[in-house]
């Protein structure tokens, strides 16, 4: 696994004087420019603070429609570097054009097992860039569980899930009959500066909700 870049992990800092790793963790998922910034996001940071092997990578597991509202659906998971996620996961295709590639695995798809209900958080993961939908086979089959991880297999933060999923409703919100006729399926084009500015507005609303930990996204 590469090394997590050098920005504060709650404000996205990058000091003259350097950061401060993480006690427990050694810096694997937490680094800060302040005792300040360490202590406010210490909620967020806590399901992950765990040393990491060289074998390791926090991803992000996905339960399926039948687990309660959609933030509580996205939970912390640590996966070995061998996990099927890396080498059966389709590229989640909008996320590497905003330059941030995600991977995506479904038990069913995938895996191969039984799936019990859909999983719509995965599917508006999945959409195309050409035409805003999922494939077919995420549309047709029940997905399940799914794991989502980083294509660099850097550590997927809760922020960083919540703001893609939440630019992807945005994306499927805001699609206009005329606008697609024409060929243009979105507001602008998809890129990484629209991802991160839509990312910064999207954290400044979770802080003003009371989400005072809420950190950058990477």
């Amino acid at each position: 696994m590469t090394a997590p870049p050098n920005r504060c992990s709650k404000c996205g800092k990058t000091p003259a004087e350097g950061l401060k790793a993480c006690s427990k963790c050694h810096g694997a998922t937490g680094k800060y420019c302040s005792r300040e910034c360490q202590v406010a996001h210490w909620k967020m940071h806590k399901p992950m603070c765990h040393p990491l092997a060289d074998d390791e990578v926090w991803a992000i597991r996905i339960l399926d429609n039948r687990h309660g509202p959609w933030r509580k659906r996205f939970q912390n998971v640590l996966l070995k570097a061998t996990h099927s996620v890396f080498t059966q996961g389709e590229l989640c295709p909008v996320t590497a054009i905003c330059g941030f590639p995600l991977l995506i695995w479904s038990e069913r798809h995938h895996g191969g097992t039984r799936a019990l209900a859909d999983n719509k958080l995965a599917v508006y993961l999945r959409i195309e860039p050409t035409n805003a939908f999922a494939p077919m086979h995420w549309q047709i089959d029940d997905a399940g569980t799914c794991f989502v991880a980083r294509f660099d297999r850097q550590p997927l933060t809760l922020e960083a899930i919540e703001t893609i999923y939440n630019f992807h409703s945005h994306l499927l919100r805001t699609l206009d009959d005329d606008r697609m006729k024409t060929g243009m399926n979105w507001e602008q084009p998809l890129s990484p500066e629209w991802l991160r500015s839509f990312a910064a507005e999207f954290r400044k609303e979770q802080i003003e909700g009371g989400r005072k930990g809420y950190g950058f996204f990477p």
